[in-house]
């Protein structure tokens, strides 16, 4: 029997069954364990997302962490678990298509005026409003790996102009492709729309400030679905108000669920969704999960192990 200890925030009895039946089709001997209960102790493995770090950490057989997602910085935080401990992520299409989906969502309600169409409906007033020509605009995708990558090309074959800014070069077919905190700015500078999937590392916390936002042009879009500690929340919120950005789309937040006393619910132009965009799905998950517990019961590094120093 592979035991492994399982945590996910918020998530109930039935969750974790779902989970343990899922992995029981690609790993017939695995058994979940509520993270706090005493079986965990007997655990290799945990699957985890934000869970409580000094419980986990307080579990010696542990040989590796897999989190319940694409992000790993919920595991890495404050340097509370120890760094030999391999970490690994989900990287799974069907999140990049959801995520990409969710994008497109909100590029599309931005230069078609959804929002301002809604307005209309509620007030009976049947007239065209302006609609931006996508031809004469550029999307910057910050942070094109597993799951930016099919964003951008996403969003190229629909006819937009897209381009991309990483840590490190990338190479992407039919995408201009930027790495470099000169290049960086020039996105910012250049681009009309600015999408931010990055991974949250010291680097990229607060990244999106009152400087940053000041580099955009005046009426451009920002889309947060990286992490809520990658933007200043009250900075996005001056820069909303005073007419600088047009609009902002989040589905990501420094605190969530999302305080209802944050003032980012009371601006009218900043659109508010409860970190859904690409939610991890057990049915398309479960087969590398299971791959990877079998390969840590195995002492072998399972594919999707992520760099320490990197942060993903």
């Amino acid at each position: 029997m592979s035991i492994v200890a399982f945590y996910s925030k918020d998530s109930s009895l039935e969750l974790k069954n779902y989970w343990e039946n899922r992995l029981k089709i690609y790993y017939p001997s695995v058994k979940l364990v509520s993270l706090f209960s005493d079986h965990a102790t007997n655990a290799n493995t945990a699957l985890l997302w934000k869970a409580p770090l000094q419980r986990v950490k307080s579990l010696n057989n542990l040989k590796a962490l897999i989190s319940l997602g694409q992000g790993v910085d919920h595991i890495l935080k404050d340097n509370i678990i120890d760094e030999n401990i391999p970490v690994i992520r989900i990287v799974d299409p069907f999140m990049a298509k959801a995520m990409s989906h969710w994008v497109i969502l909100s590029v599309l309600n931005f230069i078609r005026d959804t929002f301002g169409y809604y307005d209309q409906q509620r007030t009976k007033t049947y007239k065209s409003r302006k609609e931006i020509n996508f031809t004469n605009i550029k999307v910057a995708i910050y942070g094109i790996g597993a799951i930016g990558s099919v964003v951008a090309k996403d969003l190229k074959h629909l006819g937009f102009k897209v381009e991309g800014w990483s840590r490190t070069k990338r190479d992407i077919l039919g995408i201009n492709c930027y790495n470099g905190k000169s290049k960086f700015k020039f996105l910012l500078n250049t681009c009309d729309i600015h999408v931010c999937l990055l991974p949250l590392t010291p680097q990229t916390t607060n990244i999106f400030n009152n400087t940053t936002f000041k580099m955009m042009k005046s009426g451009s879009c920002f889309i947060n679905a990286g992490r809520g500690e990658q933007v200043v929340e009250q900075d996005l919120i001056e820069n909303c108000k005073s007419g600088h950005l047009s609009t902002a789309v989040l589905d990501v937040y420094r605190k969530e669920p999302l305080p209802k006393n944050n003032k980012l619910w009371e601006q009218k132009n900043i659109r508010i969704w409860p970190h859904v965009a690409a939610e991890t799905n057990p049915e398309t998950a479960a087969k590398q999960i299971a791959n990877a517990i079998k390969c840590i019961e195995n002492g072998k590094l399972p594919p999707n192990t992520i760099e320490r120093k990197l942060g993903y």
